[in-house]
């Protein structure tokens, strides 16, 4: 019975600790180790936000050849919600398509290119 109180309280410990983890990242999403070590708290979920690209807001050359650019847009969720996001891409991204960007903790962590009809309707009407 004593090693259930204590599992049960191990349990409880990291439940909390975790919870707590996942408050203090999303009150400090400028700070990039905060952001880096949410990724390992499975109660921060990824959201998926879209965009309709636009031009970049600037572009530099990080070397070789090789330039960033990057975007700022209003984004949209499933359920219609509005977030500025910003991304970088190192090509240019065509202008006028749609994004799928996939966010957690106050930065994208990846974008892919999707057709209007794969957007959830709420996002869809605030995009047209």
């Amino acid at each position: 019975m004593k090693i259930i109180y204590t599992l049960v309280s191990i349990i409880i410990v990291v439940f909390l600790a975790l919870l707590g983890w996942k408050f203090y990242a999303e009150a400090h999403t400028n700070s990039a180790q905060v952001r880096d070590l949410a990724n390992f708290n499975p109660l921060i979920k990824t959201e998926n936000y879209y965009v309709q690209t636009d031009e970049p807001e600037r572009s530099e050359d990080i070397g070789e050849g090789v330039r960033n650019y990057t975007y700022k847009n209003k984004a949209y969720n499933e359920k219609g919600e509005t977030k500025h996001l910003e991304y970088t891409a190192t090509k240019k991204l065509k202008k006028a398509h749609y994004l799928e960007l996939k966010y957690k903790v106050g930065e994208v962590k990846s974008f892919k290119e999707v057709s209007l009809s794969e957007i959830p309707k709420k996002a869809r009407e605030k995009l047209k």
